[in-house]
C-alpha cells in the first residue's frame, strides 16, 4: 500500500484542493474549517443563515426572523427520513407564518432560498468542517452551503488507493451513522476522487451513487475554458462538480429533480441521473422555441421519473421561460391503461401535487373546458371517434402541454386502420381536440427509419439515452438472446404471417387465409406435449443458471390457454412457485380451467409485489406467467430471464425483452431472453427498422460471450507469462502470488483482469461451452484465493458476484484437499498454521505470515492501541531490515514466530495478573504517565517497580469503576458519560496528572473504553 502520508498529500493536491478551486471558479465563497469560529455542535452558519433570510425577506420582524431561523435549524421528527423530507419541503415550497405588516395579521410566505433568481443567495463551501455531537466528532472534507444551510456532503479520497469512491461512500455513511442531525438538511452526498466521481441523494446505498458523464449546460470544450484547462481532457470530477454544483444547477436540482417516492411502506428519496436532467432542460428550451419533439431514452432508464421531473419542474417554476406558458395544463397520455396506471402511479407516489386520473372522455372534455394548472392522466384510446365522425374540440387553449408516452406508431394512425393515413387516427383527434397545445413525446425505442408520422407529429428528437450509453452508466444491463429448443419453435416463415396482428389492409380473403393459419399456430403452440418439453428445459435451466443467483423469471405464453397449460405443466413437475397473471374475458366458459387464475387487480398488485422482492422463508414464488399483461411497464429488477414464447414484432418485442434490463444486485450483469418460438428472425427485423447506431449494444447473443471469455482468459495468462510451468501446482501458485503478485497494483490489476474472466464465464455457464475455460477458472481461482488469504485482503471477494464460477472453484479446490475459508482465519487457529505449514518455501511461509500479523495489528489496533502501536512498529522494523537484506528469510520468519506469539495480548495480560481489558486501561495510564513526567523536553523516564504497583492499582481501579458504569446504552447517555469522566479524573489525580493532562486522557481512556465494555 502506499504511504499513508502520501495518499493524506494525494488527496488534497489531486481532489480536495482543485474541487475548492473549481467552487471558487463557480463564485463560491470559501471558508478554511480549521479557521471558522462556532459552536462545536452546530452545523448551520447561523450568521449568514440569519443575515440572508432577513435580506429575501426584509419584512421580517425580529420575532419573526428569529422564529424562521428556528423554523429551519429545529426539527422535530421521528427519524433522519422523515426530518430530512419535512425540510426539503420547507426549502422548496416555503414556510408561512403570521405577522402584522400593518393591515392587520396575516399568513405571510417566508422563503429560505430564492431560487427564481439565484444571485440573490449566498453560496458558500468549507473544507475540514467539523462538527460535534455528544458521541462523535465528524470532519467532512467538504460542506457545501447555501444562505449558511449544509445541503451537500462531500469526501475527497486520493486517486491511488485501491478503491477510493467505495472509500469515500463508506466514511459518508460513517458521518451519517454518527450525526444523523447533521443530514437533517442534506441532499447531495458526493465521493471525489480526481479521475472518479459519483453522487447520491442522502439515502441512497453504494450502488446508486452514480457518475455525471456529460457537463450541462457548458459542453466539455468549453468548460475546459471556462476553469482553464483549454485543451485538456477534463477529470471526471470537474465535470461533475460544474454540473451539480454551478449556481443555476444546484438550485434546479434541489427545487424540481429530487423526490420522495413511497414504495412498498417505505420512502425513497430518489435524484435525478445526468441524462434525466439534461433532457427535462432541453425539454423546456424546446418550447421556448414555440415546438415539440421527441424524448428517446433507452426502455428501463428512468423515462417516468424523466416525466416527473419536467412536470414538477413546470409546476414549481408556473412560468415556462421564453414561452406564454404560465401554470399550464400537464396531459400525460399513454397507449396501454397499464402504463397509465404505471406512470400516474410515479407522479402519486413522488407526492406530485394534485395528479387526475381521467377515467372516461366525458371527464376528459369535462376537464380540458378549463384547464389552467391541472395534471391529467389518459390514455389515447380517449380521443377515439366513430368512422367518419370528427372529434370535438374541446379546448383552444394555448396553455396546454401533452407529454405522450412511447410515441411511435402506436400514437397515430392505426386506429383507424390505416398505418400511413393519421387523418382518421387517434393523434388527429387529439390535436382536433386541443389544437394550441404543446407536444412532447417519450419512448423507450427509437423511431424506426420509415417512421416519418413520429417527427410531423411530435418533431425531431430533444435528446437521445441510447441503449450503449445507458449499458455503460449502469442505468440499464446488457440483453442478451439464446434459442433453446429449435424443435419446439412455432414460427416458420408459413405462418409468420398469423402474427402481423394488423390485418386492416388485407382484403376479405386474405383476411380469412391468415384466420386459418392462426388456427393451425394455435394448434401447435398451445399443444401439451410441446409445452412439456419447453417446461422441463425451463426447470432445467433455471435450476441451473438463474436460481442459484437469486433471481426470478417471467414465462411469456402464446394465450391465455397456454399460460394455464404451462402452470399446470409447471406444477405437476415440481417447479418453483408460480402464479399466472391474466385478463379475464366475459367469453371464457363458466366451468373453464381459466376461470380459478382470474384475479382482482388488488390480489395481481399483491402477486407482483411478492415477486418484486427477494427469495425468503415466506417468498418462493419464483415465475410469473404471464400472455399480454405486464409486457411493457413493469419493472422487477429481481427478474433476470423472460422465457419467451410468445410471437412478438417491432416496437413490442423490443418493449417486452426490456423488462429484464433493470439492473439489480452486483451479478446481475446482463438479463436473459430464451426463445422458445423461433423469434431470431423478427429480433433481426425489430432491429433492422432502426439506425443502426440508435440500437447498438441493445441486444446481444449470449454466445458472443465465449470469445470475450477466450479474450479475458488470455488477459489474466500474461499476468503469470514469466513464471515456469515446470513447478508442482503447489509452488506454481505460490511463485504467481509472491514474484508477480507482490505489489499492490499488479494485485488490483489481476483482480480486474479475474473478475471479468469469471463474470463472462458465469454468464456462459450451465451452457457446454463454459467447459473449455474450466482449467482456467480452477487454477486462476486458486491463485486468486490464494493471494487473497497470503495478503489479507478484506474486501469482498469478487466470486461473491459470481455464484456459479464461485461453486466451480471452490469445488475443485475442495476435491483438491485446498480448504476453502469462508469467514477470515485467525492467526491463533490451528487452519491457519495448516495454511503456513502446505507452504512450499520458507519465503512463502514468511509473506503469509507477515500480512496477517500486520492485518491482525490494524483489526485489534483499538482495543489496545499502545500495546500494538508498539507491536506495529516492532514489525515494521523487521520487514524493513528484511526487504534491505539484513536479516535472512530464515531469521525473519523466526521473528515473526515471535511477534505472532505477542499478539495474543491474554498471554501478555495474565502476567501482569490482568484481562486483556484491564491490561488496555494500564497500558493507555502508563504511557500517559511516562510523558507527562518525560515534559517538553522528552526525557527518558525509567519506571521503578513502586511506580508500575502504583500505575497497575490505579488502573485496576479505574477500570473496575467504568465496568460498574458502562449501563446499558451508555454511550448514548451524555449524562452517564460525563459521571465516567469524572471517575476517570479523579483516579488520575491520584497519581498526580494536572488538570489540563487528567482532563485530555480522561477522553482517551473513555474512547478506549467504547471498544472494550
Amino acid at each position: 500500500m502506499a504511504d499513508e502520508s502520501q495518499l493524506q498529500i494525494d488527496e488534497y493536491t489531486l481532489v480536495e484542493k482543485p474541487a475548492l478551486d473549481l467552487f471558487e471558479k463557480l463564485g463560491y465563497n470559501y471558508i478554511d474549517g480549521k479557521k471558522l469560529k462556532k459552536e462545536p455542535q452546530q452545523f448551520f452558519l447561523l450568521d449568514i443563515l440569519k443575515r440572508k433570510i432577513q435580506e429575501i425577506n426584509p419584512w421580517l420582524d425580529e420575532v419573526g426572523l428569529n422564529k424562521a431561523v428556528r423554523e429551519i435549524t429545529v426539527v422535530q421528527a421521528a427519524s433522519l427520513v422523515e426530518a430530512n423530507e419535512l425540510l426539503y419541503y420547507k426549502l422548496v415550497n416555503y414556510t408561512s407564518f403570521k405577522q402584522d405588516l400593518g393591515f392587520g395579521k396575516k399568513s405571510q410566505t417566508v422563503k429560505f432560498i430564492d431560487f427564481d433568481e439565484p444571485e440573490k443567495n449566498e453560496f458558500t463551501v468549507v473544507n475540514q468542517f467539523y462538527v460535534k455531537n455528544n458521541d462523535f466528532t465528524i470532519i467532512p472534507d467538504l460542506v457545501v452551503f447555501v444562505n449558511g444551510i449544509p445541503l451537500a456532503v462531500l469526501e475527497c479520497k486520493s486517486p491511488n488507493l485501491q478503491e477510493p469512491i467505495d472509500e469515500a461512500i463508506s466514511q459518508l455513511f460513517g458521518y451519517r451513522e454518527k450525526n444523523e442531525q447533521f443530514f437533517y438538511p442534506n441532499q447531495l452526498l458526493v465521493a471525489l476522487a480526481r479521475y472518479r466521481a459519483t453522487y447520491a441523494s442522502t439515502f441512497s446505498p453504494a450502488k446508486y451513487f452514480l457518475e455525471w458523464k456529460k457537463p450541462y449546460p457548458l459542453n466539455e470544450r468549453d468548460l475546459a475554458v471556462f476553469i482553464g484547462k483549454e485543451g485538456q481532457e477534463l477529470p471526471a470530477q470537474d465535470i461533475l462538480l460544474y454540473s451539480l454544483f454551478s449556481k443555476e444547477n444546484f438550485l434546479d436540482i434541489l427545487r424540481s429533480y429530487i423526490v420522495f417516492e413511497t414504495e412498498n411502506n417505505g420512502v425513497n428519496k430518489k435524484l435525478c441521473r445526468y441524462n434525466q436532467y439534461i433532457a427535462s432542460n432541453k425539454i423546456l428550451e424546446r418550447m421556448a422555441e414555440g415546438k415539440g419533439g421527441v424524448i428517446w431514452h433507452t426502455q428501463g432508464s428512468g423515462k417516468s421519473l424523466t416525466m416527473t421531473y419536467t412536470a414538477l419542474k413546470i409546476r414549481r417554476i408556473e412560468k415556462v421561460p421564453g414561452t406564454s406558458l404560465e401554470n399550464p395544463c400537464i396531459l400525460i397520455v399513454t397507449d396501454r391503461n397499464d402504463l397509465d396506471s404505471q406512470i400516474s402511479g410515479t407522479f402519486k407516489n413522488c407526492s406530485f401535487p394534485n395528479p387526475v386520473p381521467v377515467e372516461s372522455v366525458e371527464q376528459l372534455k369535462e376537464e380540458l373546458k378549463t384547464p389552467i394548472g391541472k395534471t391529467l392522466f389518459t390514455t389515447i384510446q380517449k380521443f377515439t371517434s366513430k368512422n367518419g365522425e370528427t372529434y370535438p374540440e374541446l379546448s383552444r387553449s394555448e396553455n396546454i402541454i401533452v407529454f405522450a408516452d412511447e410515441a411511435h406508431r402506436s400514437q397515430y394512425g392505426k386506429a383507424a386502420g390505416k398505418e400511413n393515413s393519421s387523418s382518421l387516427g387517434w393523434a388527429l383527434n387529439m390535436r382536433t381536440a386541443i389544437p394550441n397545445a404543446l407536444f412532447i413525446g417519450f419512448t423507450g425505442t427509437p423511431i424506426d427509419k420509415n417512421d416519418k408520422s413520429t417527427r410531423r407529429e411530435f418533431g425531431d428528437y430533444i435528446d437521445r439515452y441510447l441503449p450503449k450509453q445507458s449499458i455503460a452508466d449502469g442505468a440499464t444491463v446488457q440483453i442478451k438472446y439464446q434459442a433453446r429448443l429449435p424443435k419446439v419453435h412455432i414460427l416458420g416463415s408459413e405462418l409468420d404471417v398469423a402474427f402481423d396482428s394488423e390485418f386492416a389492409d388485407y382484403t376479405d380473403l386474405e383476411q380469412e387465409t391468415i384466420k386459418e393459419k392462426a388456427g393451425k399456430y394455435k394448434t401447435i403452440a398451445e399443444d401439451e406435449d410441446r409445452i412439456r418439453v419447453i417446461c422441463k428445459d425451463i426447470l432445467e435451466h433455471y435450476t441451473t443458471a438463474v436460481r442459484p443467483e437469486g433471481f426470478k423469471a417471467q414465462i411469456v405464453t402464446p394465450s391465455r390457454d397456454a399460460a394455464v397449460t404451462y402452470k399446470r405443466i409447471l406444477d405437476e413437475l415440481g417447479a418453483p412457485e408460480s402464479e399466472i397473471i391474466i385478463s379475464s374475458s366475459p367469453k371464457d366458459d363458466p366451468h373453464a380451467e381459466i376461470r380459478k387464475y382470474y384475479r382482482t387487480k388488488a390480489q395481481q398488485r399483491q402477486i407482483i409485489k411478492k415477486f418484486r422482492k427477494p427469495f425468503d422463508e415466506d417468498n418462493k414464488l419464483a415465475f410469473l406467467i404471464v400472455c399480454d399483461m405486464l409486457l411493457t411497464g413493469f419493472d422487477a429488477p429481481i427478474e433476470q430471464v423472460m422465457y419467451l414464447d410468445k410471437p412478438l414484432r417491432e416496437h413490442n418485442l423490443m418493449q417486452a425483452v426490456a423488462r429484464v434490463n433493470r439492473p439489480y444486485t452486483e451479478n446481475k450483469t446482463y438479463g436473459l431472453i430464451i426463445d422458445y418460438c423461433g423469434i431470431s428472425k423478427r429480433l433481426k427485423e425489430a432491429l433492422d427498422i432502426f439506425n443502426e447506431g440508435d440500437i447498438a449494444g441493445y441486444l446481444e447473443h449470449l454466445m458472443d460471450d465465449v470469445p470475450k471469455a477466450e479474450q479475458a482468459a488470455n488477459k489474466v495468462k500474461r499476468f503469470f507469462k514469466d513464471v515456469p510451468t515446470t513447478y508442482d501446482s503447489a509452488e506454481y501458485v505460490d511463485r504467481c502470488v509472491l514474484d508477480v503478485l507482490s505489489a499492490e497494483d499488479t494485485r488490483i490489476r489481476f483482480e480486474r483482469a479475474f473478475k471479468e474472466f469469471v463474470a463472462l464465464v458465469n454468464n456462459i455457464i450451465p451452457n457446454p461451452e463454459a467447459n473449455r475455460f474450466r482449467q482456467d477458472v480452477y487454477l486462476y481461482g486458486r491463485i486468486y484465493n490464494a493471494m487473497r488469504t497470503n495478503y489479507s485482503i478484506k474486501a469482498p471477494s469478487v466470486l461473491e458476484a459470481v455464484p456459479k464460477a464461485k461453486a466451480l472453484i471452490h469445488e475443485y479446490l475442495e476435491s483438491n484437499g485446498i480448504t476453502v475459508f469462508h469467514d477470515p482465519v485467525s492467526i491463533y487457529s490451528s487452519e491457519f498454521n495448516d495454511i503456513v505449514n502446505k507452504k512450499t518455501s520458507a519465503k512463502a511461509k514468511a509473506s503469509l505470515i507477515q500480512h496477517k500479523v500486520r492485518t491482525t495489528i490494524s483489526n485489534l489496533f483499538n482495543t489496545n492501541p499502545i500495546y500494538y502501536t508498539s507491536l506495529r512498529e516492532k514489525l515494521e522494523k523487521l520487514i524493513a531490515e528484511h526487504e534491505q537484506e539484513l536479516t535472512s528469510t530464515t531469521d525473519f520468519l523466526a521473528d515473526l514466530d515471535r511477534i505472532k506469539a505477542e499478539l495474543d495480548v491474554d498471554v501478555v495480560a495474565r502476567k501482569h495478573g490482568m484481562s486483556r481489558e484491564e491490561f488496555a486501561v494500564f497500558q493507555m495510564v502508563r504511557a500517559a504517565y511516562i510523558q507527562l513526567q518525560a515534559g517538553a523536553e522528552k526525557a527518558s523516564v525509567h519506571l521503578t517497580e513502586e511506580d508500575e504497583k502504583k500505575l497497575a492499582g490505579v488502573s485496576l481501579s479505574l477500570f473496575s469503576a467504568l465496568n460498574g458504569l458502562a449501563v446499558i446504552d451508555w454511550r448514548q447517555k451524555p449524562e452517564q458519560q460525563k459521571i465516567m469522566l469524572k471517575t476517570i479524573k479523579r483516579e488520575l489525580y491520584k497519581i498526580d496528572f494536572d488538570i489540563e493532562t487528567a482532563e485530555r486522557e480522561s477522553h482517551n481512556i473513555l474512547n478506549l473504553a467504547r471498544n472494550l465494555l
